[in-house]
């Protein structure tokens, strides 16, 4: 953009600086903006000029007003400077008009007699003109390097890296969650984070950020269909940001806004692909070949060592699969430490079945660094990780699949210590529980506990309730019939009633065995899958655990 210090420049006009009132006098004058020019001899040329316009004038207006409000007006009308063109009948700046002009801190040149006007609107045309072409080329250029970027395959990033490198400027993308998804030279704080995903909640209106490290950025939401997804943080505060470089911007979103779609429309895609692989694993043999055929598809040998990780939100936290992010953050840390993997997801957990290609790896040393990317990459979700033990070979996989889910319920039911838990701290009902076939697993809960359910059906009972609980407490009398605010002989009263139905004795190791197994398949596991109780009276036939 044009200013008046290279006017002062410019070898055909001869402008000159008034003394004591021109681009020298004020600080910063010569620094002013030149969006056009306007030749007037109004006394009040208000109406007609625009902000950053330079006024043309040989004075004419003199004779009807004086110098001070006339300045006045060109001041509050937004004008860059007044240039003041010498003809014979004036061969000089009047005076009062340099006074008035440096006490309204209005810049004034000095045009000489042989330069017409014209000359003056050429060469602020002509800069005009090729600052435009200069800012079509760069919006080309960065439009073809945004092209370039996306059809190389480089995404998001390679966007990033072309929006940061419009001026070196750091920049962050960050989603509602206030997950940081990718930065270049941005990092956030947790409290940085949290802001922007307030900011997106709110709505779509861009603002300013300061960040935790004291610099200035400018929070940019990117519209979703139901509102802003996600926001860029660019890392400039909203004033600073030119029309050129909000152009950039505006184009990069354009860019953003498609490689997401793209990205989530493939996602989508390998999710339902991966998702059946979990399906096959628990098929068993009759899906054998379907299983390592899939496998390869990922890059994974179904014929070597695999490792199983499953990776649960704990109870208080959200779905860590969620638009499959933390199934991306999972596939990436592997793929960091050199192993192919596939990361299906059921809604509960998600599970990352890896390719070991031979190497015995600590996979207990692996939870652990995966533990800590995630943390890196979601700071605000506390996860758990179950690991099972190596498979030999995709056969072999849904043992150490139930093992690792098993695993990670243990981790989500302890509440306190390590947050990554191996099969081998896993107790050994859980897995007999696990690794039954559904059908065999109900036909015992049902002969050992059926009749029970029936009779508290029938007469409103809480018979199972009152088991569970007593089982629970340590087979403790006292602390059970506090916990469910009844008397010691209400209790003792009811369990003597099941005893009756189930023809188990509770004082006998063997039969207590059996009611306790039988006890926790109607429950359906939910002490392992952070589910609730069911409902007394509205005891159904099990599901398996998985």
């Amino acid at each position: 953009m044009l200013r008046i210090s290279d006017l002062l420049g410019h070898p055909r006009l001869g402008l000159e600086a008034v003394d004591g009132a021109g681009a020298g006098s004020g600080e910063g004058d010569g620094d002013r903006l030149i969006r056009w020019v306007h030749v007037t001899e109004l006394p009040d040329p208000r109406p007609y000029i625009g902000e950053d316009e330079l006024v043309l004038t040989n004075g004419l207006w003199l004779a009807e007003e004086d110098c001070s409000t006339y300045a006045r007006r060109l001041a509050s009308a937004g004008a860059s400077g007044l240039v003041f063109g010498l003809r014979a009948a004036t061969p000089a700046v009047p005076d009062g008009l340099a006074a008035a002009c440096r006490e309204a801190g209005l810049p004034l040149l000095r045009l000489p007699i042989d330069v017409p006007f014209t000359a003056v609107t050429q060469v602020v045309a002509t800069a005009q003109a090729e600052h435009r072409q200069r800012q079509l080329l760069d919006a080309l250029r960065h439009s073809d390097e945004l092209t370039s970027t996306i059809s190389a395959g480089h995404g998001l990033r390679g966007v990033l890296n072309v929006l940061a490198g419009l001026r070196r400027v750091p920049v962050a993308l960050v989603d509602r969650l206030g997950e940081c998804v990718d930065a270049i030279r941005c990092p956030l704080s947790a409290d940085d984070l949290r802001q922007v995903a307030a900011y997106i909640a709110d709505g779509a209106q861009e603002r300013p950020l300061t960040l935790s490290g004291g610099s200035e950025a400018t929070v940019i939401p990117i519209q979703g269909v139901g509102g802003p997804d996600l926001a860029i943080v660019y890392g400039r505060h909203p004033r600073e940001i030119g029309a050129a470089e909000r152009d950039g911007i505006e184009q990069a979103i354009r860019f953003l806004t498609v490689e997401l779609a793209h990205r989530q429309a493939i996602r989508a895609i390998e999710t339902r692909f991966a998702g059946e692989i979990l399906d096959m694993v628990l098929s068993g043999p009759q899906r054998s070949e379907e299983l390592a055929a899939r496998l390869r598809s990922f890059g994974v040998d179904p014929d070597g060592p695999l490792g199983v990780f499953a990776v649960l939100p704990d109870a208080e936290s959200r779905d860590v699969s969620g638009a499959g992010r933390g199934a991306d953050a999972i596939t990436r840390f592997f793929l960091d430490q050199g192993f192919a993997s596939v990361v299906p997801g059921s809604g509960q957990d998600a599970v990352a079945i890896v390719g070991l290609r031979g190497a015995r790896s600590e996979l207990t040393g692996l939870a652990e660094g995966l533990l800590a990317a995630l943390g890196r990459t979601a700071p605000r979700r506390r996860v758990l990780i179950g690991v099972g033990r190596v498979a030999e070979g995709h056969q072999n996989l849904r043992r150490s699949l139930v093992q690792a889910r098993e695993a990670s319920q243990v981790a989500r039911s302890r509440r306190q210590g390590s947050q990554v838990v191996s099969f081998a701290d896993v107790g050994s009902h859980r897995l007999l529980l696990a690794l039954l076939d559904p059908e065999t697993l109900s036909d015992f809960a049902v002969s050992v506990l059926g009749p029970v359910a029936e009779y508290d059906l029938a007469h409103r009972s809480d018979l199972l309730r009152s088991l569970d609980a007593f089982l629970r407490s340590g087979m403790r009398w006292r602390e059970t019939a506090l916990s469910l605010h009844v008397h010691v002989n209400t209790l003792r009263n009811r369990l003597t009633k099941l005893q009756s139905l189930t023809g188990r004795d509770l004082g006998c190791a063997e039969d207590l065995v059996d009611v306790f197994l039988a006890l926790r398949a109607y429950r359906g596991g939910e002490e392992y899958r952070g589910g609730e109780e069911a409902p007394t009276g509205e005891v159904e036939r099990p599901s398996p655990p998985l």
